[in-house]
């Protein structure tokens, strides 16, 4: 009597290959849009650099918190991923092109206020958080960006991206460096930009493999669809 074969159905894990045209196009959307170089995101990022600010030299860990969630500085790293990953060069520029903006805006307002405030006679306990560069740092912007491009795909994931944000910690080195440029400690400057670029390179790497993994290069047109639109709309608000 012949022996019946069984077969076994391994269900294989489809957070990355099931992810659809569409989810694709609405991140592309999602992210463009989120690092659209408008005069809201620059705003947004000044009010963010000096709440982050007042928050570090009152030691005060809340408001570094609160800064963080409105800083929007993640969606425009996250873009340099979505261009790297498709070979879009204009995509990669103008996503370099505001982040630095952004970083010069937070670095200059940040020195501004700690001017207005008394010098710290010493580091506290936030300072001190801000400055350590470590492999640690790299790890947790690894993390973060698996999270943070995951949460751009998945709408089941989304309600987490403010918690990727607070992790991740953007803005905090940058209001930092200038905390120690006013303090004239030039290695806790170098040192608070250095966690800051440990972030993005962490940022960029693993949300450039998710990025990869779901096979994002098949809405390249949907980018180039995006870039116009913004271009247009870049240049209806300088006509205004």
């Amino acid at each position: 009597m012949p022996k019946k074969k069984i077969k076994i159905k391994i269900n294989h894990d489809t957070l990355f290959s099931d992810v659809t045209k569409k989810q694709k196009d609405d991140a592309v959307e999602t992210i463009i849009e989120a690092s659209c170089p408008r005069k809201s995101f620059f705003v947004m990022t000044t009010i963010s650099a000096i709440i982050c600010t007042l928050g570090i030299m009152t030691n005060n860990a809340a408001i570094i918190i609160g800064a963080m969630l409105v800083a929007p500085m993640l969606s425009s790293i996250l873009a340099i991923s979505l261009g790297v990953g498709m070979g879009d060069f204009k995509l990669i520029y103008r996503s370099l092109n505001v982040i630095l903006k952004a970083v010069v805006l937070a670095i200059g307002f940040s020195f501004l206020i700690s001017l207005m405030l008394d010098k710290p006679a010493e580091f506290n306990h936030e300072m001190l958080l801000r400055i350590k560069v470590s492999t640690e740092t790299l790890i947790i912007a690894l993390v973060a960006g698996i999270a943070a491009s995951l949460s751009m795909i998945r709408h089941e994931l989304r309600q987490y991206l403010a918690g990727t944000v607070i992790a991740v910690a953007l803005i905090p080195p940058l209001s930092m460096s200038a905390i120690a440029l006013r303090m004239f400690e030039f290695q806790v400057f170098y040192n608070s930009l250095m966690v800051f670029v440990f972030n993005l390179i962490g940022i960029v790497l693993s949300s450039l493999l998710v990025f990869s993994l779901t096979k994002f290069y098949t809405s390249q047109d949907k980018v180039v669809e995006e870039l116009k639109e913004e271009g247009d709309l870049l240049g209806k608000e300088e006509n205004v």
